[in-house]
């Protein structure tokens, strides 16, 4: 049965406000012709002021209010909310109409093939006017841009507007406005005066919400055109209620045996098989099979197999789930896949992110490819796009500008500027702003890079050879970012009672102290080996701490005091003190002495 309208059903709560990071360039653009708009209007207000007496063709509608007429708009664009908005701006009534009426104003919306959308206006007069623009992805953004429009277009100040928001150029260059502050707009219907035009707050997000906050009117989930019903029930479209209702029908409670089909939901639809809304939902799908949204969906959907959506607001669980518009919200399921911004959450097995932002992504593989990536959790994660700020798994991969934390088993940034990576492997193609920290660190510039193996590009490469008091002499390579640095180093002992060859492995710090003096805080290892065939003598850890001066910008000269530690299977091969050491231990297997030494060398490059 009928019911001549549906109840109201309550929006879901929008999510917060992205940040300056996550609009892309045209977004700043759509932004910067929303100013416009207002000048403009602010202008074409005083412009009423100061000029002689007008004809009709500068009449804002009357108290009786304006036609819209909505035509094959984006699924993303809410017409009860474009109406509400048109309505605010104009300070007006306006009630949606399936046709254009002859002698009433009338504003007519209409979609373009390209996405983009033009609005014409008739006045009772017969004057005509229309411009063509480009509008925000974001449903509320588009319908505040869409009223301003409208305004500007009763007006008759639009071809400016064109030139800001859409891709053709104006039809005729607008008249001269004087740029003086702007006078109060005319009273509303019912004599209460609008706010001036100037006092309106630049805030982010306003439009629709602000629009429906100030209409009289709720809103409502419905669809022009469409026959709202109760309550309908089918085994296959066509064979059930919808064989005397027909499927441009918007039900609240809708019941399907093997597949429905409908305008839209703005209630409750369960199903064994599928459910096809080809408009909009408001509410919730629930089936075994599939959940098929074709427009913006607004509530729950949930299935054992697979939601597809053109937009969400709300939640989809299921084994697949398909959002091909943003998703603000969240998606569980085995796989996901959103084409749009995500503000919320993706969970599942596999999660697939291409919009201008995406919140958090948890899975075994997460792809995001989006200008902002705030944080993947997962085994293998992805993200390509401007900004990546987090990033926890086994793998983790960002091709961005920046990139701000990686902590994994293997860590690739492919950008700009990294801040913190943990992990076995590190790589950065970029500068790291903040630390590396593993076992083998590649960087293009690094203050602090951590690990057994560093590599960076543009760091500091040195040429050492020092010498120790136990005749120790090396010749070694000094290489790292800017604090923390590595070294490697061969060379030999030659006094005692036979010649040994001696490596050495060393981690350090640097602390720039003067133009020309530093000091180098290291701890080294040193192997000690039989020449004849390199077994292993003895072994000696070493801390030190150097002074350091330049005489000239490619050499410097060291030197400072060390404590050393010798392991050896012998106590004679312990004993490397010229001047004695003492003993910490001895068993029947080593022998471990100690003793203050000292080191001095010299420094190239």
């Amino acid at each position: 049965m009928n019911t001549p309208a549906l109840a109201p059903l309550p929006a879901p709560p929008r999510g917060s406000p992205r940040g300056d990071r996550k609009t892309s360039a045209r977004g700043a653009g759509l932004r910067a012709g929303v100013l416009l708009l207002h000048a403009l209007a602010a202008a074409g207000a005083l412009a009423a002021v100061t000029a002689p007496p007008a004809p009709a063709l500068a009449e804002e509608p009357s108290a009786s209010g304006v036609d819209l007429v909505v035509d094959g708009v984006p699924w993303t664009l809410d017409p009860d909310a474009v109406r509400a908005a048109i309505g605010s701006e104009l300070g007006a009534g306006v009630t949606l109409a399936p046709a254009a009426t002859a002698g009433r104003p009338t504003l007519v919306l209409r979609g373009e093939p390209d996405g983009r959308v033009t609005l014409s206006y008739s006045a009772a007069d017969g004057r005509r006017i229309e411009r063509t623009i480009d509008v925000p992805a974001e449903p509320d953004r588009a319908a505040e841009a869409i009223a301003l429009l409208a305004g500007n277009l009763v007006r008759d100040e639009a071809a400016e507007l064109a030139a800001a928001f859409g891709k053709r150029p104006p039809e005729a260059p607008p008249a001269a406005q004087p740029e003086t502050a702007a006078r109060p707009a005319p009273p509303a219907a019912g004599g209460k005066s609008a706010p001036p035009r100037g006092a309106r707050p630049a805030q982010a997000g306003r439009g629709a919400q602000a629009a429906r906050a100030a209409s009289s009117e709720p809103l409502r989930c419905a669809l022009p055109g469409a026959k709202a019903v109760l309550l309908g029930a089918d085994v296959l479209p066509f064979v059930g209620t919808s064989t005397f209702d027909g499927t441009n029908v918007v039900r609240r409670y809708s019941l399907n045996l093997i597949a429905g089909y409908t305008a839209g939901v703005a209630g409750l639809e369960l199903g064994v098989g599928v459910n096809i809304a080809s408009s909009f939902l408001c509410g919730a799908q629930l089936s075994s099979v599939a959940n098929l949204v074709l427009g913006p969906a607004r509530g729950a959907q949930i299935t054992t197999g697979l939601n597809v959506a053109g937009s969400l607001q709300g939640a989809q669980v299921g084994s697949l789930n398909v959002a091909a518009g943003p998703v603000t919200g969240a998606q569980g399921g085995v796989i996901n896949a959103a084409i749009g911004a995500v503000d919320g959450a993706q969970l599942g097995v596999a999660n697939v992110a291409a919009g201008a932002s995406i919140d958090l992504q948890v899975g075994v593989a997460n792809v995001a490819v989006s200008d902002a990536t705030d944080v993947q959790v997962g085994v293998a994660n992805v993200a390509a796009g401007a900004a990546t700020d987090v990033q926890a798994g086994v793998v983790n991969v960002a091709a961005g500008k920046s990139t701000g934390t990686q902590i994994s088993v293997a860590n690739v940034a492919a950008g700009e500027s990294t801040g913190l990576q943990i992990g076995l492997l590190n790589v950065a193609t970029g500068k790291v702003g903040g630390a590396q920290i593993g076992l083998v660190n590649y960087a293009d510039e690094s203050p602090f890079s951590l690990g057994l193996l560093n590599f960076i590009r543009k760091g500091r490469l040195h040429v050492d050879v020092w010498g120790l008091e136990s005749g120790i002499v090396v010749a070694g390579v000094k290489n790292g970012s800017d604090h923390i640095h590595n070294i490697y180093g061969i060379g030999l002992r030659t006094i005692g009672n036979r010649p040994l060859l001696v490596s050495a492995l060393g981690l350090g710090g640097r602390i720039s102290i003067h133009q020309r003096a530093y000091i180098d805080l290291d701890v080294l290892g040193y192997t000690l080996h039989e020449p004849s065939t390199l077994e292993p003598a003895a072994t000696i850890a070493q801390a030190r701490a150097l002074l350091g001066f330049r005489l000239f910008p490619e050499l410097a000269i060291f030197g400072g005091p060390s404590f050393n530690v010798a392991f050896s299977g012998t106590p004679k091969d312990a004993q490397l003190s010229p001047y004695g050491s003492a003993p910490l231990g001895s068993d029947a297997s080593s022998t471990e002495r100690a003793w203050p030494g000292v080191v001095l060398g010299v420094q190239a490059f």
